[in-house]
């Protein structure tokens, strides 16, 4: 979601908690109000309710009740890996969760290996709901909030909350008097609803789906006939090309990009985690292929999605290429292909 203009240094202490650097930590999503004054609150409780366990992840059966042969073989066949190649082997994208957690989170509780699979089966669902890498979204969820589920940050106006930005994608919910979102792709969410992580991570994907599919803007020069019937320069806004940014850029940015000041290269911050967690995850990640991750600093060399040059970017890289790497898409589909011949 988009980032105030101008105000991308409250990233700095927009995570309730401390974070895994010292380093100022990505600047969570936004809406564009520039007048805004922040201040920092810590979010109530996220709910944390459970949903069926889904087969592949590594969660046994309520009750762990015995099943038939017939029983498990259609779970084993349903559990199959996927083969898009930017969708990770389930069962290791939960492990993988779980250790970036351990990893980078600071003053927070570590999750259990259940909100691991809870927020692995979020991130598939959404990830093929949109049409998107869960690698991206995973890199987003660590770029906002380092894995806090209750990360949140207030924004005042005349001494009232005027909106929160909250949960692990830095959702911001502009607050009506009912407490539910009164901006954009999250109107008629309740607040404490948003603070789910299933849900945050839904409207997060959407999110990204929006600013990818034409929600974002840009302006060009256009010549328009005025009222004496002559031709004269004007101004348009048709939907943005991104042609010298990445489209994640207007998840922080808002529908036009940011080409000065630190917000600029808040792409490229993302991509570096996405590249990472494709190293690991040992998947495709199809949006990194454009050349088009950010703009080209004047005398300097482009920024590439393999080498990350803030040191809290190099440091989570570092971190999360630390993980014991995921099998391959081959050697899932072998190894879930012998499972079902045994289970036969």
């Amino acid at each position: 979601m988009p980032f105030v203009p101008g105000l991308s240094i409250r990233a700095l202490i927009c995570v309730t908690g401390a974070l895994s650097l010292p380093a100022a930590p990505g600047s969570p999503a936004r809406s564009p109000d520039a007048a805004d004054q922040a201040n920092v609150t810590a979010a109530p409780p996220a709910s944390s309710a459970s949903e069926p366990d889904a087969p592949g992840l590594g969660v046994p059966p309520a009750g762990g009740q015995a099943r038939s042969i017939g029983e498990g073989a259609r779970e084993t066949e349903s559990a199959l890996p996927s083969s898009d190649p930017k969708i990770p082997d389930a069962a290791c994208l939960s492990r993988t969760v779980c250790a970036i957690k351990d990893k980078i989170r600071w003053g927070v509780p570590s999750w259990t290996p259940a909100q691991c699979d809870s927020v692995a089966r979020a991130i598939l669902r959404s990830a093929k709901r949109h049409d998107l890498s869960p690698t991206l979204l995973l890199a987003v969820m660590i770029n906002e909030s380092d894995l806090n589920e209750k990360a949140a940050h207030a924004t005042m106006r005349d001494q009232v909350v005027y909106a929160k930005d909250t949960g692990l994608m830095g959702i911001r919910c502009v607050l009506d008097r009912q407490g539910r979102c009164a901006n954009g792709n999250v109107r008629g969410v309740r607040w404490t609803d948003l603070a789910r992580p299933e849900t945050n991570i839904e409207q997060g994907a959407k999110e990204l789906a929006y600013w990818r599919d034409g929600g974002a803007t840009t302006t060009v020069t256009v010549k328009v006939r005025d009222k004496d019937g002559h031709l004269r320069p004007g101004l348009k806004r048709i939907p943005c090309k991104h042609k010298d940014h990445a489209y994640w850029a207007h998840y922080n940015h808002g529908p036009r990009y940011i080409t000065t000041g630190y917000p600029r290269h808040y792409p490229h911050r993302v991509a570096v985690l996405d590249h990472a967690l494709a190293t690991i995850l040992n998947v495709d990640a199809p949006e990194l292929h454009t050349k088009a991750i950010t703009i080209r600093d004047p005398g300097k060399r482009p920024r590439t999605v393999d080498h990350s040059l803030e040191p809290r970017y190099q440091k989570l890289c570092d971190q999360i290429k630390s993980i014991p790497p995921c099998p391959t898409v081959a050697e899932s589909h072998s190894a879930a292909a012998h499972l079902a011949a045994t289970t036969n």
